[in-house]
């Protein structure tokens, strides 16, 4: 995973310049990948999952009260052992209004003047990439194959679609209604093949 996203930040580096942080979900909270970023001096932010360390931390502390620790992380990589430091912040029991409850929230990340008051707004600003994920889920391309390339050309034909939605349909229809009717006129175009559309 972390030469996957290393590999990737070394491709569009030079067309983006500064990276000014990077946002990820708990999935990739992973030594390695921030040993990675660390090295690179890629400012990251990782929603950090509930180990016992978060947990016995976020226990310790007061409702509303937040903080930031650095921490030693040891990491195990081609016979070798690593020890690095990066930050971790706390932010407990804070009232998310999506939720509407309170939540307890650990972050990993290597900026050590990050605003613990902003860290949640600036993180979920992620979550457009969900609602992304979302929205193309609604093209419901049914695919069970392990191959990768079969599953990648999916996911590229799905971005597509939804392009095309957000650049010349997004203000007259839904994404799902764009799926449908683009459904409907390819099944025409099929059984009809000499039908004209529009002007000529």
């Amino acid at each position: 995973m972390s030469y996957a996203i290393t590999h990737c930040l070394h491709l569009i580096q030079p067309y983006i310049g500064n990276i000014l942080l990077i946002l990820f979900d708990r999935g990739f909270y992973s030594k390695e990948l921030m040993y990675e970023l660390g090295e690179l001096k890629i400012p990251y932010l990782i929603f950090a999952p509930k180990t016992d360390f978060i947990k016995g931390e976020l226990e310790e502390m007061n409702p509303k009260e937040t903080k930031l620790i650095k921490h030693e992380y040891e990491l195990n990589r081609d016979k070798s052992n690593f020890s690095f430091e990066t930050f971790v912040a706390f932010l407990k029991e804070i009232y998310d209004k999506r939720l509407e409850k309170d939540i307890d929230w650990a972050f990993a990340t290597n900026v050590e003047e990050i605003k613990l008051d902003e860290i949640i707004k600036t993180y979920k600003k992620r979550w457009r990439i969900e609602t992304g994920f979302r929205v193309q889920d609604e093209a419901e391309i049914k695919c069970k194959s392990k191959e990768m390339k079969i599953r990648y050309f999916i996911f590229v034909f799905q971005q597509i679609l939804q392009t095309q939605w957000v650049c010349f349909y997004k203000e007259d229809a839904s994404f799902k209604e764009f799926i449908i009717e683009m459904q409907k006129t390819c099944k025409d175009l099929v059984t009809h093949p000499n039908k004209r559309y529009g002007k000529v």
